[in-house]
């Protein structure tokens, strides 16, 4: 995750530094895989090490993946393993969120957990459901950025790394935005392997914490915690509490867990 390609050169040097920390028998590949899909490689058997969203990893999404562990990022609404989402306004447009009932939103796709079922969270506090006027599919937080400061939308939820990430590789854009608020903490998006390595998490963790403190950057964890399947309760808790409400009329309803 958090993969933009102003930063790959980073992401390429962890993934070095973790290669270099596991075991010789795990068999790591020498560069990582980027794929069109970048959900399959979730699903895979395969999956020696992956990283994916707190929702697809409790809907089932990543078939039977097992959590490996769950970062730390050291940037503004994140930190200790958990992150949220800013939400986000045009300068001087609105103060709160509660000041864009009936705006148009944009979201980066249902499935995500900081970019939709975060933002229609927060709209729960100021009406029961339907909040927005429209909602603008942008298929991803960058785009949903660009979109909000370009003025086709009016407001959106940006996970804090990627926010982090906006104001390092889109400064003139970021410039044009204001934190309205942050979403309900939630655990960071959780590193992830097959099943069938299940027995090697001890390994794959201490490699991902080795490469934490070796290498740096806005999108790269300063370290990685142990985590279980319990620790991602607070998703599905939430996707429950939202099931069935819209963020606005003609989108679809939240589905339930």
């Amino acid at each position: 995750m958090y993969d933009w390609p102003e930063v790959q050169d980073r992401t390429d040097a962890f993934w070095s530094a973790v290669r270099l920390a596991l075991p010789a028998d795990l068999n790591a590949p020498d560069k990582l895989s980027r794929p069109e899909d970048l959900s399959a490689p979730w699903r895979s058997t395969d999956l020696l090490l992956g990283q994916t969203c707190g929702l697809p990893y409790v809907s089932g999404s990543c078939g039977d993946a097992v959590v490996v562990g769950r970062p730390v990022y050291r940037v503004s609404g994140a930190g200790d393993g958990r992150y949220s989402s800013a939400l986000i306004a045009r300068v001087g447009e609105g103060a709160t969120l509660a000041d864009f009932r009936s705006a148009r939103a944009a979201v980066n796709e249902p499935g995500s957990q900081s970019g939709h079922n975060a933002l229609l969270d927060a709209t729960l506090e100021h009406a029961d459901g339907d909040f927005f006027g429209e909602v603008v599919w942008s298929g991803a937080h960058r785009r949903s950025a660009c979109m909000v400061s370009d003025g086709v939308a009016d407001v959106a939820a940006i996970d804090a790394v990627a926010w982090a990430l906006f104001a390092e590789v889109d400064p003139d854009r970021h410039a044009k935005l204001q934190i309205l608020g942050w979403t309900r903490p939630m655990p960071a998006l959780p590193f992830i392997t097959a099943l069938a390595n299940a027995a090697r998490i001890p390994d794959l963790r201490a490699a991902l914490q080795a490469a934490a403190a070796a290498a740096r950057g806005t999108n790269i964890p300063d370290d990685v915690l142990p985590a279980t399947d319990a620790d991602y309760d607070p998703v599905r808790e939430m996707a429950r509490r939202i099931a069935g409400y819209r963020l606005a009329p003609t989108s679809p309803a939240a589905p339930a867990l």
